[in-house]
């Protein structure tokens, strides 16, 4: 079996008294895309800031690549192999795309060089706007410059909270190919309420429903569940 490379045991969130989730159990393994749906409030992102070291727990454990992350914060978590992107794209809107870059590349595992990163700036088609501004980017150029800033970081997993968000049908098309392509990089970790992705790019699909699991299992399987169907996506040809 594929060597496990993010576990989380019983994790829980809570708020004051608002439990944001209750009792997750979840593994990824090295090279499985895992897939995360639910509707909004769920704790889909909670989930992704607890990892990624944004949030502190409130109870349970979470392991990356056998190392427990327990308080690490964001860049130590990052330095880890383990980086993530943001529903609201996040990036430096006063510097240009390659002092972006140069940003990022302070939290990688091991400092690329040039030639490697023009090579990931050429693959995600932003190298032609190295010295634009990035707040004057659209937004899918922007979505491709935060992938970018990611991937110089060398990340093992690569959790990505809506990629397609906001994104026109076509370019929804053009960032569903190149996750395709990144899955050949890194692991990849995706949130998406757009199911064309996940049916596309996952292997197995976790649901969270109101902080705790509903489902998992495949794509398809999942799709078809009855209980999914009836409490989140409301047909079966969603």
């Amino acid at each position: 079996m594929t060597e496990v490379l993010l576990e989380a045991k019983a994790v829980s969130k809570r708020f004051g008294g608002v439990v944001a989730l209750k009792n997750i159990d979840l593994v990824q393994h090295r090279g499985e895309t895992l897939g995360m749906i639910g509707p909004n409030g769920s704790g889909k992102t909670t989930f992704v800031n607890l990892i990624s070291g944004h949030t502190r727990l409130s109870s349970g454990s979470i392991a990356f690549d056998h190392v427990s992350l327990a308080g690490k914060n964001p860049s130590q978590v990052a330095k880890a192999g383990l980086t993530r992107t943001y529903q609201a794209v996040r990036v430096f809107g006063e510097l240009t795309v390659r002092e972006n870059v140069a940003t990022a590349l302070v939290d990688a595992r091991v400092r690329l060089g040039a030639e490697a990163v023009d090579e990931l700036a050429d693959w995600l088609r932003i190298s032609h706007r190295y010295e634009a501004r990035a707040g004057g980017l659209t937004l899918m150029e922007q979505r491709q410059l935060e992938l970018l800033m990611r991937l110089v970081q060398q990340p093992k997993l690569m959790m990505l909270d809506e990629p397609v968000g906001g994104l026109s049908s076509s370019e929804v098309r053009t960032m569903i190919g190149l996750l395709s392509e990144l899955k050949s990089r890194c692991t990849v970790f995706v949130i998406e309420h757009t199911m064309k992705v996940i049916r596309e790019l996952a292997d197995k699909v976790v649901v969270l429903m109101a902080g705790e699991k509903l489902a998992e299992g495949s794509p398809t399987d999942i799709l078809a569940d009855q209980r999914v169907i009836d409490r989140y996506l409301g047909t079966a040809d969603a």
